[in-house]
């Protein structure tokens, strides 16, 4: 075993080893007096580092092996993580837009004109997150994969057979009868609902302005400005639902939140709330109830 001073020696001047390096070589080399640095080189130019157990660790610290030299066996010996590859491959140039650092207000509306339609699977939304997109970009892709809503058709006139009574020894004769068809019902007309608060993200950034109901949109207009308006198509919407939230030690107020089908939350209440307001955010649960009420949860535990 006396080999070792000699090998680290020429370990050390530039003869890598042809196989793994291992523990033993290393605490050898530190034993036989090779500098930190030297080592350290060994460590980088080997061709590869035995992988390090708990055990390993222990035995290199009691031998006295400078934690530098640890750290670079521990580099070498932990795969570096892939990053995630999305399955649909557009995704790249969507976040490239996104950390060119383009407004995410602005690569959202890009993406709905582009007339691009987007499939998400958990893996792509798995890579917008890690690639930190905004969930207004997110929620506009899923949205552009929605099946549009076709226009509603008058539905052809209903023929109803009607008994007419036929001349004398012959038989009864069915006619046609024309029956009007059921009116069509009318578009939901814009309706505006505010002041509200709104409060985004886990960490509940808020923001006072108005929501305005259309026939498939919601839209904010901010009070910051117009710069921060958006606008969401409702099919990205999951689920909505009323709670109660304590008032100041008054009581309670009611607030609306919404899930979209990315798994963000948004959260309303009346700008007012905390002297009793909650007018506004009732007045829009009962106009989503009635337009889309497959969107309603009837019952929600509060959080």
């Amino acid at each position: 075993m006396r080999v070792f001073p000699a090998l680290v020696m020429l370990l050390v001047a530039g003869l890598a080893p042809a196989q793994e390096l291992t523990v033993a070589e290393v605490v050898a080399a530190h034993r036989a007096g090779a500098p930190e640095e030297g080592i350290l080189r060994l460590v980088r130019e080997s061709p590869a580092v035995v992988p390090l157990a708990p055990a390993d660790l222990a035995k290199l610290r009691a031998a006295g092996v400078p934690e530098r030299v640890i750290e670079a066996m521990a580099v070498r010996t932990t795969p570096t993580p892939t990053p995630a590859r999305p399955d649909d491959q557009r995704l790249v140039e969507v976040v490239r837009a996104v950390n060119s650092g383009l407004p995410a207000e602005v690569v959202a509306e890009q993406v709905r004109r582009s007339g691009k339609r987007y499939a998400l699977t958990v893996n792509d939304l798995i890579y917008l997150k890690e690639n930190k997109v905004a969930d207004v970009v997110i929620v506009g892709l899923v949205a552009s994969g929605a099946p549009l809503a076709p226009l509603p058709a008058s539905p052809p006139p209903t023929l109803v057979p009607t008994l007419v009574p036929s001349p004398p020894m012959l038989a009864p004769t069915l006619m046609p009868t024309l029956v009007p068809s059921p009116p069509v019902p009318a578009p939901i007309e814009p309706v505006t609902f505010g002041p509200l608060l709104r409060m985004t993200g886990v960490f509940h950034r808020e923001s006072t302005g108005r929501l305005v109901l259309t026939a498939d949109r919601l839209e904010w207009h901010d009070g910051r400005g117009s710069s921060q308006d958006e606008s969401v198509p409702v099919a990205s919407y999951r689920a909505v639902w009323l709670a109660r939230v304590a008032q100041g030690g008054r009581g309670s107020v009611a607030e609306l939140r919404m899930r979209t089908v990315a798994g963000d939350d948004l959260t309303f209440r009346d700008a007012d709330w905390a002297s009793g307001g909650e007018a506004q955010v009732a007045e829009l649960y009962r106009a989503l109830e009635k337009h889309f009420p497959q969107l309603i949860l009837r019952e929600r535990a509060s959080r």
